[in-house]
């Protein structure tokens, strides 16, 4: 990542805080231990993993269980009905399974409709940010991107670069008749899909003619209450507002009782809606105590705008989208293979100190990449090094 998307990144970073100090919920505090307690009542149940796919089918919805990113892929082939054109919304748990990339070696037209996310697929750059995957590019940068896909010269103005972007997904959604969606998360007792969303977009795909949810086993939440719990810490983190824009709850398929109150399905779409509820040895982190705690993540990236390294390096500090510490350490974990990038860590626990789980990302870090004290002090000053060395850089280039 060079200075100028260094920069942009950190002017990004800064305005989510700016919005944060301005506008902290009075409960905030009661409702992180609330969400602590769920993630620690439901990762790794498998119990109340096994009632949720009951409530899920039998809401009408069908659910597959798929032990890793090669069988959810398969299955995902076999729902698309040779159906060529796709749109989806953003999904985390789509990329870790490399799906756009899947469909697009077997023929498959796949347009992202998140704004953030298309234009990333455009420009074929990777993200910064869970929830704000293109803060590190300026309107200049994705200008000038998006006037060599289109053809045409466009304007630094987000307003302007947010206009097309946006014509283009309408287009595309119109043309559509499978969506596929993400998860934030998925109620045992309803059997309910939830989603959260600021632009729109996800109401527009979910409704198309076949609905497909990826998501993970580790999005499991007791009950609607404690899932909006976590939509709204999730909100607050990511972007610094109480509430998003649009919260979709999803319990089945379209249908109406309005004549003599019996149940018809598929009167509007969608008519059917499938839910891959991913492992990819999850269940296997989630029985080793060391690690155990990386699976309670609700993804709001918090940690990432108080990283001095990610502030510093940006992307630089990440696995393909795995981005940041805790990134880097679950891929790690979920490949069974070593990454050097997690030598870039700082050690200095504001992940930690900003997380609203407290997750202990440096701990678990640690036990990754050390075999003792010796080790873990070479790696201390390495880190440091690395990032002073970078500091340098941005002031020489300023």
């Amino acid at each position: 990542m060079n200075h100028s998307e260094v920069k942009a990144l950190r002017k990004a970073f800064n305005s989510v805080k700016e919005r944060q100090a301005q506008q902290l919920p009075c409960d905030f505090e009661e409702r992180k231990k609330r969400l602590a307690s769920s993630r620690e009542l439901c990762v790794g149940n498998e119990e109340l993993l096994a009632r949720s796919i009951t409530s899920l089918e039998k809401n009408g919805m069908k659910v597959h269980l798929v032990k890793d990113k090669e069988e959810a892929v398969n299955i995902i082939l076999d729902e698309l009905d040779g159906e060529k054109f796709i749109v989806k919304s953003k999904s985390n748990v789509t990329k870790e399974i490399e799906l756009t990339k899947a469909l697009e070696k077997k023929g498959f037209t796949v347009v992202e409709t998140d704004i953030g996310d298309r234009i990333l697929q455009i420009m074929k750059a990777s993200p910064s940010h869970p929830t704000g995957p293109v803060a590190h590019l300026s309107a200049k940068e994705i200008a000038k991107g998006l006037s060599g896909y289109y053809n045409r010269p466009i304007k630094d103005d987000p307003d302007e670069i947010v206009k097309i972007v946006r014509e283009d997904v309408v287009s595309s959604i119109s043309h559509a008749k499978i969506g596929i969606t993400g998860a934030n998360a998925i109620t045992a007792e309803e059997g309910s899909i939830m989603m959260t969303h600021n632009e729109g977009n996800i109401y527009e795909v979910m409704r198309k003619e076949r609905h497909i949810v990826v998501t993970s086993i580790d999005k499991i939440y007791p009950d609607i209450e404690s899932a909006i719990n976590m939509l709204k810490i999730l909100s607050y983190n990511a972007t610094g507002s109480i509430i998003p824009s649009f919260v979709e709850i999803i319990s089945g398929v379209s249908k109406t009782a309005d004549v003599e109150k019996k149940f018809i399905k598929g009167v509007h779409s969608p008519s059917r809606i499938t839910v891959i509820l991913v492992d990819n040895r999850r269940s296997e982190l989630a029985k080793n105590e060391g690690v155990r705690e990386l699976l309670y993540c609700i993804g709001c990236g918090n940690c990432l705008l108080y990283c001095p390294m990610y502030n510093t390096i940006g992307n630089e500090f990440a696995r393909d989208n795995y981005l940041g510490g805790k990134g880097i350490a679950y891929h790690s974990l979920y490949t069974n293979e070593r990454d050097d990038k997690l030598e870039f860590c700082l050690s200095c626990g504001k992940c930690r100190e900003n997380c609203p789980l407290e997750l202990d990302i440096p701990a678990i870090i640690k036990k990754l990449r050390s075999t003792g004290i010796s080790s873990e002090i070479y790696y201390f000053l390495k880190s440091h090094s690395l990032w002073l060395y970078y500091q340098a850089l941005l002031r020489i280039n300023r």
